[in-house]
């Protein structure tokens, strides 16, 4: 594609991320909020539940009352005990939900024929959470469980940092593709501004201004470009699949954490086979979760079906001409690129 020798992957990677940090917080819903990144520590303002709650409907009673009772001598209560459903808070002198049938009148007596312990379908104060608990680390992944936390907890928004990727070029399954893995990745589409453009073209050489950096020493995805000469990057690539997830890993990952002030997950497992990569390219290395390690599914080229088995990816350093097998390999997984912490 071009006469000119190609960048390093890494020496790439550095100039992207040369002088950026952490974007600027923004508060959203906690439905917007999953799979972001929050930009603050929150913790529980109270304990929860604040009260005992009831964990089914019935009757609250307390549990001293019925020590010793049986169908042949039931308990007597001069007053019905409460109903209550499932989360509402049991009277102060309740400590155990028996099921409604588990009372019969007689006369204003109540007779309950069975004894309960304290705690019984009942959720104490504080069992859920303690006041101060950490629902979520300054940097840690709004998860639908966080976000449930942070619900029961009255919170209804919170702070998240939240990179906006602008995706340019033709309809196509390869857009729709790295759109949905920014989007996991906690990342916004954007329309306007944006902290990176990336423009899907099939000709890279001729959408490439004449100081960008073109062609990059990784396998595949070297017939791509980067253009730093504006206030917001350019990733310029082909429409190509394998060429994209590693570009995803290689560049656009690494600045995503940045913004987002996230790491990177790295889960490492022994090789299975071996791994062999040209040296002087980093390699994209596809790869499958088996019981004895990483599987290798595909190195440098990839296939949809390499890609449909696979579970993470790893970027084989250019000086190393691979790894044998039972060597120790860190990769990231495909679905979840960040630490959930």
């Amino acid at each position: 594609m071009t006469t000119r020798p190609l960048t390093p992957l890494a020496d790439a990677r550095a100039r992207l991320l040369s002088g950026r940090g952490p974007v600027a917080a923004v508060r959203v819903s906690l439905s917007e909020a999953i799979g972001c990144a929050a930009s603050e520590t929150i913790h529980a303002p109270h304990a929860l539940p604040r009260t005992a709650v009831a964990l089914r409907p019935g009757v609250a009673v307390a549990s001293a009352d019925l020590v010793g009772a049986t169908p042949q001598a039931p308990a007597l209560l001069p007053l019905g005990p409460p109903h209550v459903l499932i989360g509402e808070a049991l009277p102060a002198d309740a400590d155990a939900v028996l099921a409604a049938d588990a009372v019969a009148m007689n006369g204003p007596f109540a007779e309950i024929g069975q004894s309960a312990y304290p705690g019984e379908n009942v959720r104490k104060a504080g069992g859920d959470l303690a006041a101060g608990t950490v629902i979520v680390a300054e940097g840690g992944l709004i998860t639908a469980e966080v976000a449930l936390a942070l619900g029961c907890a009255g919170f209804t928004e919170v702070a998240v940092r939240q990179p906006a990727i602008h995706i340019e070029g033709p309809a196509s399954p390869e857009a729709v593709f790295l759109a949905r893995l920014l989007s996991e990745a906690g990342c916004r589409m954007a329309e306007g501004t944006a902290d990176l453009v990336i423009t899907l073209v099939a000709d890279v050489a001729a959408a490439t201004p004449p100081d960008a950096i073109l062609g990059l020493a990784l396998q595949p995805g070297r017939d791509s470009a980067l253009d730093l000469s504006g206030e917001t990057p350019c990733l310029i690539a082909a429409p190509r699949f394998d060429g994209l997830v590693a570009l995803l890993h290689g560049l656009v990952l690494p600045l995503v954490a940045t913004l987002a002030g996230r790491r990177p997950r790295r889960v490492e497992r022994a090789l299975t086979a071996k791994i062999a990569s040209q040296v002087g390219m980093t390699d994209l290395v596809l790869l499958a979760a088996a019981a004895e390690g990483w599987r290798p599914l595909a190195t440098g080229q990839a296939t949809l079906a390499a890609l449909l088995a696979a579970d993470a990816v790893a970027l084989i350093d250019p000086d190393s001409e691979g790894l044998p097998a039972n060597a120790l390999l860190a990769a990231t997984p495909l679905r979840e690129p960040f630490e959930p912490r």
